[in-house]
């Protein structure tokens, strides 16, 4: 049982006559756990920015440079990064303004607003991220299998047998994808869930206060 719980349990039981426990103690609470868990959101999303950030940079990215470029899809490439950073930083962005809005203190409706409104543009951010990476992997699969050069530069460069068609090899791409999408859903299941949930319990406890 947290501290939120034990003040809950006290502000229930005790003598309303002599207002030891009021509703402001807890919303206080709740104001102050709110704050924290979208305070977590933003430190997540920069470290997981600074992460891929790091990987870019660290990654011997010489030998895929040189086939991107046999395939002429050099441009397409640097257009996916490009877009792709601007909106996380973007979405970082958001956070933080989620962070400094929860943070300051206001009344039990807008607090309820600015939950929702912090719940919504994580779900947004993880549909996205999803999102791009499937529209990305379609845009660059289609440059290569639309073309049979890059084709045969995709298979050297992958060690892909000459006798495995085009058919069975999209097939297993698919099924990479999808595994991929299973995998990325859990990891912001783990990480970005838990604190939804408790911003969601947050949000139903200040619904009780509000009533």
């Amino acid at each position: 049982m947290d501290e939120l719980d034990k003040l809950k349990n006290v502000w229930k039981s005790q003598d309303y006559s002599k207002h030891k426990v009021s509703t402001t103690d807890i919303y206080k609470m709740l104001h102050a756990k709110s704050s924290s868990y979208v305070k977590w959101i933003f430190y997540i999303s920069i470290a997981e920015f600074l992460i891929v950030l790091l990987l870019t940079i660290f990654v011997d990215k010489r030998k895929y440079i040189a086939v991107y470029e046999k395939m002429v899809m050099t441009t397409i490439i640097q257009i996916i990064t490009i877009i792709s950073y601007t909106i996380i930083i973007v979405f970082i962005i958001l956070f933080y303004q989620n962070f400094k809005k929860i943070h300051v203190d206001c009344n039990a409706k807008t607090l309820m607003n600015r939950i929702l409104k912090t719940r919504k543009t994580v779900k947004l951010y993880i549909y996205y991220n999803i999102g791009f990476m499937l529209i990305s992997m379609f845009i660059l699969f289609y440059s290569i299998f639309s073309s049979q050069k890059n084709n045969s530069i995709y298979r050297e460069m992958s060690n892909i047998p000459d006798n495995l068609s085009n058919k069975i090899l999209i097939i297993s791409i698919i099924i990479f994808t999808i595994v991929l999408v299973v995998v990325i859903l859990l990891f912001y299941r783990l990480i970005y869930g838990i604190l939804l949930k408790r911003l969601k319990k947050n949000y139903k406890e200040l619904e009780q206060l509000d009533k």
